[in-house]
């Protein structure tokens, strides 16, 4: 059997530095784990000031009734993983939950096969969700899933202390992208592409024509982030999964605050928030100083579309994990 508990431990250790340090409470949502990861919290330094308590929902009725999936989900999806963090955040009444769901084995299940597991985290509006594809028993499993997620609860507690510290050395605030904020978006967007407009001498970029009605339809089902200072919009970034690829667009930064480093926040965001493997973005060839930030953030040219005026579409690609 797989030993991970010096691992473990030093994880837990850090998860309670980190919540004394910001005065926070977590808690756990298990499938899979049974109740594992919460035996791990529980026996963490002074675990009664930040371990708020756990909920164990093998069947599906069960995360339905009590943590609000909704039916029909695939109980070994990052959907899942997501559903259960902010459900349990809300039961618990915590700041924040780490949920862990998939196969543990040995035999597969509903098409997935043993050691499939899917991490959620939920914490100050952001949910994020890792994947996971362990081997060995089912106990080995288990071990595994245990230190994968108290990995992702103390990554997201590190996030969520270094996004503090820089709120308060900018006023900057990077939250999840809502449909409300469609009015908003267009603005910055419009003002933001006004440049673009200007180097590709056009006018008409489906960015400056985009209506508030697209727009709205748009962010009901896309994902993305926004970047508030005190209030304010003043960047936003789109996203949409497909098929393990994260895809990132339009990213659009108020023209008063370029060259702050929202951008490369808001793709960090973006990053981090999905379980993707891959990452793709596309700019247009002209446009060296997007290339510049796309490079400085790991993003290589994968692909040149020509487009038969001189200039190019350039897709560019990272590899966030795997």
């Amino acid at each position: 059997m797989v030993s991970t508990v010096e691992d473990i431990e030093t994880l837990v250790a850090d998860i309670a530095r980190l919540c004394s340090d910001r005065n926070a409470v977590v808690g756990a949502v298990e499938s899979l784990t049974s109740g594992a990861i919460a035996s791990a919290l529980g026996q963490g330094e002074n675990a009664a000031d930040w371990f708020g308590g756990a909920v164990v929902a093998y069947q599906m009725e069960t995360k339905e009734s009590v943590l609000g999936v909704e039916p029909g989900t695939d109980p070994c999806s990052p959907s899942c993983a997501q559903q259960l963090a902010t459900g349990g955040r809300s039961v618990l009444g915590v700041d924040a939950v780490v949920s862990a769901t998939g196969v543990g084995g040995p035999d597969p299940s509903d098409g997935h096969l043993p050691g499939e597991v899917h991490i959620g985290v939920a914490i100050a509006g952001e949910v994020t969700t890792t994947e996971h594809r362990f081997e060995g028993s089912p106990e080995e499993v288990v071990q595994l899933s245990v230190r994968a997620a108290a990995t992702a609860l103390r990554d997201a507690l590190r996030r969520l202390e270094t996004a503090r510290s820089e709120e308060e050395r900018d006023g900057i605030r990077i939250e999840p992208i809502r449909p409300e904020d469609a009015g908003e978006v267009l603005t910055i967007q419009r003002a933001a592409f006004v440049s673009e407009a200007q180097i590709y001498g056009s006018a008409d970029m489906s960015p400056l024509t985009q209506t508030l009605e697209q727009m709205e339809a748009e962010l009901e089902d896309a994902g993305g982030w926004v970047a508030r200072r005190r209030g304010r919009l003043v960047g936003a970034v789109r996203t949409r999964e497909r098929d393990g690829l994260l895809l990132v667009g339009r990213i659009a930064i108020a023209p008063d605050v370029q060259g702050e480093g929202i951008g490369r926040r808001l793709l960090t965001a973006a990053e981090e928030g999905s379980s993707a493997a891959e990452a793709e973005l596309f700019t247009g060839s002209l446009s060296e100083a997007n290339i510049r930030l796309y490079e400085s953030c790991g993003y290589r040219e994968t692909e040149r579309i020509e487009q038969g005026d001189g200039t190019a579409q350039v897709f560019m690609r990272k590899r966030l994990r795997g």
